[in-house]
């Protein structure tokens, strides 16, 4: 039996910028209508992008145990693969895709990965992520390459004068919305957890705005993994009208219960990458992290909130579990009033 063309994407880093290779796997799927795609993802992440129809085939590895590597090395040996995409920096990927038999494998560029793949793009670090990943596809695709050449997408990081977010261009966006979901709901979904603590806003000031939000006769859900779920707990002690879902759901299930909601609060963490792609609202907490890095939520109807009154921004690519400087003024000083003034009474849309 003749074996179906293939191409691997390689993306096993956090959940978040799993989200954030979307457009570049529609562009994929776009570009390559025959070809399925394979997606080689972190453990337990792979079940949204398969069951939602966004990649054909998921194979999971995990960090620092070399046999899983192995097995999906020999399990792509079945398939008849085209092209390797590798958006991932870390060395281990590299290493991973070099082992993978394809004429043709691009990744980023760097000081040695022109050993490893047959073309490399530079990593454009000003760019927002989903940019950067996009833009390794322009050697494949004129469109796409003439497209990104229009100019320094820098500007799609930062807050206008509104101190809003400019349009996206349609052809960076977010191609193809998930399965349908409600337009109005009134369920406001909040997620007070992070990977990394100095990037978790206070308890106190999440448990303000769900107070604010059931004042305005909304359903507040929290939600989050097992780690997170002693903070909704103590939130949920301040609002006893809140639901309380945080430890109880899978994340393909917590994806499900985004579905149902109008607007997502959480810190700057996958759930804002999540709700993004849904087309759902978002106000994301920044801490320790800033916008220039590139990973805001993708989406127009985005608002960030952050605190611009300290320099010792960013501290790090991703946060730590403790404050360098010890104040974590970077949350400590951001008020309930910060968010609760971007939403209207009416509709939870943004407010001007």
């Amino acid at each position: 039996m003749q074996k179906k063309p293939s191409i691997v994407f390689i993306q096993t880093a956090f959940i978040g910028d799993l989200f954030l290779s979307l457009p570049t796997i529609d562009r994929l799927k776009l570009k390559y209508p025959v070809h399925q795609i394979i997606l080689i993802c972190k453990k337990g992440l792979s079940e949204i992008f398969i069951k939602e129809n966004k990649v054909d085939l998921a194979y999971e590895v995990e960090k620092n145990k070399s046999k899983s590597y192995t097995d999906v090395l020999n399990a792509l040996k079945n398939h008849q693969i085209d092209l390797v995409i590798c958006p991932h920096l870390s060395f281990r990927s590299t290493l991973f895709a070099a082992r993978i038999k394809s004429l043709k494998k691009i990744g980023f560029k760097n000081w040695c990965n022109f050993l490893f793949f047959s073309e490399t793009v530079i990593y454009q670090k000003k760019w927002p992520d989903v940019i950067r990943q996009l833009n390794i596809l322009s050697v494949l695709d004129s469109d796409l390459k003439n497209e990104i050449s229009k100019s320094n997408w820098t500007y799609l990081n930062l807050k206008n004068k509104k101190n809003q977010f400019d349009h996206i261009p349609s052809i960076f966006a977010f191609q193809q919305p998930f399965k349908n979901r409600p337009l109005r709901s009134q369920i406001v979904a909040i997620f007070p957890g992070s990977v990394w603590k100095t990037k978790q806003w206070s308890t106190a000031g999440f448990s303000e705005v769900a107070a604010d939000l059931i004042l305005k006769n909304k359903i507040v859900i929290l939600l989050g993994g097992p780690a997170e779920k002693n903070i909704c707990d103590e939130i949920q002690s301040m609002n006893p009208k809140v639901i309380n879902l945080a430890g109880q759901l899978s994340l393909y299930q917590s994806f499900l219960e985004l579905k149902k909601c109008e607007l997502v609060i959480c810190n700057d963490s996958a759930p804002s990458h999540m709700a993004a792609s849904l087309g759902i609202p978002v106000i994301s907490i920044f801490g320790p992290t800033t916008l220039d890095l590139g990973f805001r939520p993708w989406a127009d109807h985005v608002h960030v909130v952050e605190n611009l009154n300290i320099n010792c921004r960013p501290c790090g690519a991703h946060g730590h579990h403790r404050c360098p400087k010890i104040h974590h003024r970077c949350m400590v000083d951001i008020k309930s009033n910060a968010v609760t003034d971007l939403i209207t009474p009416k509709d939870n849309q943004f407010s001007d």
